[in-house]
């Protein structure tokens, strides 16, 4: 996960957010199973929110903060070079939209 790391610095993220390991487990887990994208809040969000006793919408709040993060940081730049030209938004993207990019992104370098 060493590149997840140095792709969350580029754009600003650093580990004193609050919600920098719910992201980076976000991520781990859709990338074992892309099938929870279909339903974040249950199959990935909660197990983090367990994991971490923590309650669900802060776990959300804080993958959206690391999410608000990234866009102010040359998000929509950066986010369409690691999904190929894939990614192209007017509005800011939904949280579970930049989880599948990273995952799509790491699991194509391994």
């Amino acid at each position: 996960m060493k590149k997840m790391y140095e792709l969350l610095q580029t754009v600003g993220v650093s580990k004193s957010y609050q919600g920098y390991p719910y992201f980076v487990l976000a991520v781990e887990m859709v990338m074992e199973d892309e099938s929870r994208l279909c339903n974040i809040r249950k199959d990935v969000y909660f197990p983090i929110a367990i994991r971490y006793k923590e309650d669900v919408q802060n776990i959300e709040r804080d993958i959206r903060t690391i999410r608000d993060v990234i866009m102010r940081n040359g998000g929509e730049d950066f986010l369409t070079e690691l999904s190929g030209g894939k990614f192209s938004h007017t509005k800011s993207p939904y949280p579970r939209e930049i989880i599948e990019i990273f995952s799509e992104y790491l699991k194509n370098q391994t």
